[in-house]
């Protein structure tokens, strides 16, 4: 492939699953928020209107029911047929249902044209300055502590 396009990415299966464990590892949004429109009931709890609810994202992601070994990054966990048998909400990197997020088919598109031109440029390597394991904060979003430290190498 010479230059990525919106064609031929669609074709590399293997580049998707390792997006989509990217973000399962790393989520945007480690947690979002929705406020209840109106009384309802959600597996026997009652939520009242205007109650605000937060969906723990970090936790559905490293939770080991959903994902065996979720400390370790294995694309695998996205082929066709382990999407089939994971639960729909286990994987929420960006939202889920009408509040999902807009951007996600443009943003994936983006990111996969972005990152195949830069691996065809150059290889990233670590260097004394790498944290390894990366340590992480969360505020809102989902951040490196200390800031990433690679050394990029022209191809």
């Amino acid at each position: 492939m010479d230059v990525p396009d919106y064609q031929n990415v669609q074709e590399l299966a293997y580049l998707d699953m390792v997006i989509a464990e990217t973000l399962r590892m790393y989520p945007p949004a480690f947690r979002f928020t929705r406020e209840a429109s109106k009384d309802c009931v959600v597996m026997g709890q009652q939520i009242p209107a205007g109650v605000v609810v937060e969906t723990a994202v970090g936790y559905l992601h490293y939770n080991p029911e959903f994902w065996p070994e979720p400390e370790k990054f294995i694309p695998e966990r996205f082929t066709a047929e382990a999407k089939k048998h994971r639960h729909p909400f286990a994987y929420l990197p960006f939202g889920a249902g009408p509040r999902s997020c807009i951007g996600l088919r443009m943003g994936l598109l983006e990111t996969k044209m972005t990152l195949l031109r830069i691996l065809q440029k150059f290889r990233f390597e670590t260097c004394p300055e790498t944290q390894i394991p990366l340590q992480l904060k969360s505020i809102a979003t989902l951040g490196p502590k200390n800031g990433v430290y690679i050394k990029i190498v022209p191809r």
